[in-house]
């Protein structure tokens, strides 16, 4: 009897500590992943699962990506929370599936602190234009794909934001022709994009594997919708 009763407390205790520390979606946002299956998503098959809560692929050598099927937000605000622990990865936002579960669009890198910023994506043969503003900067693409790049932070201090292997918050702001990338509160990134060839005003939410024996993790996405 005393063993059950141990049991139900130590039960009840764990059930009270995972409520107070549940995931709250904040005013005007809405919840676009459940946490237990990938019910609104949708992956080249076999390729993703959802392991401890959060959106994990299966470590394939395709560079792929599962796709948010709610729709094709213009402008929004995106916060998620991601681990990093190895490989290549990214969240793409305002993408073009050019192929099944294919990207070609604007990416924040999610990969070694080094590389982390806003790139654009594309397996597609034709050019494109790679990274576009990195940690500390605020770039500007003209009309004609004139590219201007303004250093605004330190950008060892605000890679130092990241936490690499541990859990960060990210917070993609779109709105018009400008992309805001925040890591743990930081502004890390901003991209204002005119560029009549490569910027794109709408389009699909993805998270990628890059196929090169990615393990990310992806969790508590949510997303406001303001056009």
């Amino acid at each position: 009897m005393k063993v059950f009763s141990k049991i139900m407390i130590a039960a009840w205790l764990f059930a009270t500590i995972t409520s107070l520390h549940a995931f709250k979606v904040e005013k005007g946002f809405t919840s676009i992943f459940n946490g237990k299956d990938l019910t609104g998503w949708e992956g080249m098959p076999g390729m993703w699962t959802v392991k401890g809560g959060a959106i994990t692929p299966k470590q394939s050598t395709i560079n792929n990506w599962v796709f948010w099927r709610g729709g094709q937000p213009a402008d929004f605000e995106l916060r998620l929370s991601f681990r990093f622990h190895s490989g290549n990865s990214g969240v793409q936002v305002r993408t073009i599936e050019f192929e099944p579960f294919q990207s070609r669009g604007y990416q924040v890198e999610v990969a070694p602190q080094a590389k982390m910023g806003l790139w654009h994506h594309s397996k597609a043969p034709e050019k494109y234009r790679s990274k576009l503003a990195l940690a500390g900067e605020e770039t500007v693409y003209a009309k004609d794909g004139t590219k201007s790049i303004k250093k605004v932070a330190d950008p060892d201090k605000v890679k130092s934001a990241y936490k690499e292997d541990g859990w960060n918050d990210l917070v993609v702001i779109a709105k018009g022709p400008t992309v805001i990338q925040k890591i743990n509160g930081v502004v890390f990134s901003q991209l204002t994009d005119h560029d009549e060839k490569y910027s794109t005003s709408k389009g699909w939410i993805a998270f990628q594997d890059h196929g090169k024996g990615t393990n990310v993790e992806f969790k508590n996405i949510r997303i406001r919708i303001d056009k």
